[in-house]
């Protein structure tokens, strides 16, 4: 008769338990919206001071996502350790950057010249998609290396011409650099 009594004192013991934990899980969902910070209060200036890598953690260990070259006005969001995080207004990934290739910004930079027309060769392996945009399909990939003809610039995408007569394409202006001798 001992270990009837047991069962029933441990089926009690773990409904309390499981009440407990779903009560703490709800009191972490009733967090608001409205108590994250905003990011566009913690964005600051800054200008690259050399060519710099941006890559998808704070260390070098973490992959190249893309390069910018010196006087780019970029906008930082935070940092961690000898890294700052920063965030793109053409829709490019955020990504992160080393601090001592930065500065503050002034307000006298000069905004950098605008991408000119020419062959470029692509950075990393990326997509090419239908608009200047990642919301738009995907229509293509490219290897890093292949050099692509560039016809335009919008938003941060460099519009790019079809080898095969398809229509343009777009890649992110970040992931590809021109070519010296055009």
């Amino acid at each position: 008769m001992g270990i009837h009594r047991i069962k029933p004192l441990a089926c009690v013991a773990a409904l309390a338990v499981l009440i407990a934990l779903a009560a703490c899980k709800r009191k972490q969902d009733t967090t608001s919206t409205s108590d994250l910070p905003d990011l566009n209060t913690q964005t600051r200036s800054y200008v690259t001071i050399e060519t710099t890598k941006v890559r998808t953690g704070p260390g070098s260990q973490f992959r190249t996502i893309g390069d910018i070259g010196p006087n780019a006005k970029v906008q930082v969001v935070g940092k961690d350790g000898e890294w700052v995080l920063i965030v793109s207004k053409k829709g490019n990934a955020p990504g992160y950057i080393e601090i001592g290739a930065v500065k503050p910004a002034t307000g006298e930079e000069k905004e950098t010249a605008p991408v000119t027309e020419g062959k470029y060769e692509v950075l990393v392996d990326t997509h090419v998609h239908s608009g200047p945009g990642l919301h738009y399909p995907v229509v293509a990939n490219i290897k890093k290396g292949i050099k692509i003809n560039v016809v335009n610039e919008e938003n941060g995408w460099l519009k790019v011409e079809s080898k095969q007569g398809n229509p343009p394409g777009y890649v992110e202006a970040s992931l590809a650099k021109p070519v010296e001798n055009r």
